[in-house]
């Protein structure tokens, strides 16, 4: 017996209210996830490693729900594209709303999702710029350190005159 039209139209409102239902959670873990990066950067911020190492592992879950919503959503996508006619493995929810004639929600979501995703990509740059910043000054001064170790390097007294120092820690501090 074949499907009638309307019943037809019937399954692709409730696939479409699935997608949505799938898809809506994906801006709570984003926003999360910006949270999560935000308070990674405090913390790489004020050199808590025990507080960066708690934090990855947060981010690391947030990630895997995300990954797992989203391979949800990209398959639902793919199936009602293809109900639709439409095909590609890039299909997203934007071709799928005006397929369907707009005014689903669809695009408004996937404002939402791209302005998620930007919003915890930004962070997360900054992030690694501040990480890479900590890493460069720190091995900066292990190679301070290392080179100071390397025997008789001339260096200046209180007056002025350049003399070889003996000492093999030179570079470091009595007050330290």
């Amino acid at each position: 017996m074949a499907t009638s039209q309307p019943d037809v139209a019937q399954i692709i409102k409730t696939e479409v209210g699935k997608l949505i239902e799938l898809a809506t959670p994906m801006v709570a873990l984003y926003r999360t996830l910006s949270r999560l990066l935000e308070q990674e950067r405090e913390a790489l911020n004020q050199r808590n490693p025990d507080r960066l190492e708690e934090l990855a592992t947060h981010i690391g879950h947030t990630l895997e729900e995300i990954h797992a919503h989203d391979q949800l959503r990209q398959k639902m996508t793919r199936q009602l594209g293809a109900r639709l006619g439409l095909a590609g493995e890039r299909l997203n929810l934007k071709p799928l709303d005006e397929a369907l004639g707009g005014n689903t929600g669809l695009v408004t979501l996937r404002g939402q999702l791209t302005e998620e995703i930007a919003k915890a990509d930004r962070i997360n740059r900054h992030n690694q710029a501040a990480f890479t910043g900590v890493l460069s000054a720190t091995e900066s001064m292990l190679r301070a350190l290392k080179e100071s170790t390397q025997g008789p390097v001339a260096s200046y007294n209180r007056k002025g005159n350049r003399h070889a120092s003996a000492s093999r820690f030179h570079l470091i501090s009595k007050q330290l």
